[in-house]
């Protein structure tokens, strides 16, 4: 099968697991599960959306791995990852598991970070708590979180989540699935949205939505991220507009934001050979 782009959709990777500690870092239980592929003396990090997983990371995984080990993970609630003991983990809570999926699998030294929607957030708060581990950073279809839409917006976002993931991870997949692309987007671009949307745990979306809720990029983190940034914000995204991921990028010191047409929330599968190119000079100057 062929990508509109031209370029071939790959097989995606085994599902991998590891353990972590599971007290330490407030979850139910020890288990992480993510993809791999690649190695090299360079490591990304590739971090999921909130109805997503690492499945979406597909023509990454398969595009870099002759640059760099990449690494997909499933955030806790995804994908057989154990999932938070709180229903409202922190921001900062995702960004200390990341870390841990790095310590599990032996990765020391400082890493690129790839984060795509709920993902740039968790990637923005993890750089900043965490500034020692994430050489570079570049966010896709880039969230602000929730905070800054004051209480009636707040709320109304998280009953829509509430209802749209009430019956379930393949009903979600098919009621949300086109509103994440831009309407150029053809049908082998959908079927592979509906594919990772379908896999979502009600209960991990629903624990990273109230996390999103209290959450505003561009005060708690954007202004103290030491490592050089990218953030990437489709024209046609209606989730999180490019004036979103513009403010983002500029609250950032030093940060660059593109906008590539006819691209929607999730340019690393509606536009992969851009992405990865963009990828490629950014954090690894290839």
């Amino acid at each position: 099968m062929m990508h509109p782009d031209g370029t071939p959709v790959p097989p995606l990777p085994d599902l991998r697991f590891c353990e972590v500690d599971a007290g330490a870092l407030g979850l139910e239980g020890p288990r992480l599960s993510y993809m791999q592929t690649g190695a090299g003396s360079a490591t990304i990090l590739c971090l999921h959306g909130i109805g997503a997983n690492s499945m979406g990371w597909r023509f990454t995984l398969a595009g870099l791995a002759a640059h760099a080990r990449i690494i997909a993970w499933n955030a806790p609630g995804y994908l057989m990852s154990d999932y938070f003991a709180a229903e409202a983990p922190s921001a900062e809570a995702y960004a200390d598991v990341a870390v841990a999926l790095l310590d599990a699998l032996g990765v020391r030294d400082p890493v690129c970070v790839a984060g795509s929607s709920f993902g740039s957030m968790i990637g923005v708060c993890l750089a900043v708590r965490h500034p020692g581990r994430v050489a570079r950073l570049a966010l896709i279809g880039t969230s602000r979180g929730q905070r800054w839409k004051g209480p009636e917006g707040r709320a109304a976002m998280l009953a829509m989540r509430q209802d749209s993931v009430a019956q379930g991870g393949v009903a979600l997949a098919r009621t949300r699935s086109a509103k994440l692309v831009s309407p150029m987007a053809g049908a082998v671009v959908r079927d592979l949205v509906q594919g990772v949307v379908a896999a979502t745990n009600p209960r991990g979306l629903m624990q990273a939505a109230r996390c999103t809720d209290r959450v505003d990029v561009t005060e708690d983190f954007a202004p103290h991220v030491l490592a050089p940034t990218l953030a990437i914000t489709g024209l046609d995204d209606t989730v999180n507009p490019p004036e979103v991921g513009r403010a983002i990028a500029l609250a950032i010191p030093g940060g660059v934001f593109v906008t590539p047409a006819e691209v929607g929330h999730l340019p690393e599968l509606e536009a992969p050979a851009w992405t990865q190119d963009h990828f490629r000079k950014h954090f690894l100057g290839a």
